[in-house]
């Protein structure tokens, strides 16, 4: 509750806190740093803010960084920075859990009602484990989606997809964390950013090269994203780059149904299997399997060309790379043009003698993928 007031006593503050000529900004691209964790991480943030405050050197008076910072040394903080520059423009007086939904919510509508502008972008900035719902235990920890405070709680995505459904209609959301560039998510988050760009693979810590990549947020061309995945991938770190894709949310209904139609000539009706996953090019935990491989593999040349045509309606862009810097994966696999899609998917396994499956096959039901894609029809 404490929480919840802090936040309200700061949007009461709009009505003598408003820029300096409310004028309507171009774009602002929040930045939401949830970062209460641990210290090696708020190195990272500090790094990235210097990279952030090099990276608007270029920009106009008409666009802005905005960034929630949160971090285990003082209190959160609404950070501005503009052409080199920075300006802290709202101390919080108490601790807040940006892994809370709500505190989210509150956060960047407390940006968007400060700086009006024709459009905004959204970075989530800090760790992730895609679609994964609280009490999914691994034999690495828990899975529980995106954020994180002191180790304990995170946000899961639906709740995400809730508290952005307050703001504008976002032109991108730019995750800077691993493993959110799944089916799932970017389902769940169609109705509130017109476009995903991230990586279904494990982001290394040094994240963006927000010198380069701020520049490429503020694009507003028809393929501006390209900028930005480009801006990503062509930095290397210890020879490893980046696999990146962006996925145009209003072509997801029709992926979903492409889906369940391209499953259905392969996966028996009303009971559950588990088709063949060996060898496939997977993400993270093996259970984030390349949904382009996943359906190259099992669908009939016929059936994969008519579903991938959808889903290159869907995928407007990527970049591939034969391996990633990842604590997760053993590359198994050979990462190839055909069989690279960028996107994960999830596929059930069996749970009969491994928890963690069983956990998954149980959760999956709960995102809006599941439904979409009709995915209870082959008893997944």
């Amino acid at each position: 509750m404490k929480q919840f007031l802090t936040i309200l006593a700061a949007l009461c503050l709009l009505t003598s806190c408003h820029d300096d000529d409310d004028r309507t900004y171009e774009r602002i691209v929040m930045v939401y740093m949830a970062n209460d964790n641990t210290g090696g991480f708020y190195l990272g943030q500090r790094s990235d803010v210097r990279e952030m405050i090099e990276g608007t050197e270029s920009l106009t008076r008409d666009q802005k960084v905005v960034a929630f910072i949160d971090n285990p040394n003082e209190k959160p903080y609404i950070l501005e920075i503009a052409q080199g520059d920075t300006t802290r423009v709202h101390q919080f007086d108490e601790s807040l859990n940006s892994s809370d939904a709500t505190v989210m919510g509150d956060v960047l509508t407390w940006i968007v009602n400060r700086y009006k502008a024709e459009s905004y972008g959204l970075v989530l900035w800090g760790h992730a484990t895609g679609w994964e719902f609280t009490g999914v235990a691994a034999s690495r920890g828990p899975r529980k989606a995106y954020a994180i405070e002191h180790s304990t709680t995170w946000m899961q995505i639906p709740d995400m997809a809730r508290a952005l459904s307050r703001l504008p209609k976002l032109a991108y959301i730019f995750a800077d964390c691993c493993c959110l560039q799944c089916i799932e998510v970017d389902y769940e988050l169609r109705n509130v950013a017109d476009y995903i760009i991230a990586s279904a693979a494990e982001i290394p810590s040094d994240g963006a090269p927000y010198q380069t990549v701020v520049p490429a947020l503020f694009g507003t061309g028809n393929d501006f994203y390209k900028a930005i995945v480009d801006a990503y991938y062509a930095q290397s770190i210890y020879n490893y780059r980046e696999p990146l894709s962006v996925v145009k949310t209003s072509e997801l209904d029709d992926l979903a149904a492409a889906t369940h139609t391209v499953l259905s000539t392969f996966l028996p009706a009303s009971e559950m299997s588990y088709p063949d996953v060996s060898g496939l090019i997977y993400y993270y935990d093996r259970a984030f399997f390349d949904m382009n491989d996943f359906i190259l593999r099992h669908a009939s040349d016929n059936d994969y060309q008519e579903w991938r045509r959808a889903f290159d309606k869907a995928v407007v862009y990527k970049t591939m790379a034969k391996r990633w810097m990842a604590n997760h994966v053993k590359f198994t696999f050979d990462v190839t043009e055909e069989r690279y899609g960028g996107v994960s998917m999830f596929v059930p396994q069996d749970g009969n003698y491994n928890l963690f499956f069983d956990q998954l096959n149980k959760t999956i039901s709960r995102m809006q993928w599941y439904s979409a894609a009709r995915l209870n029809v082959f008893g997944w």
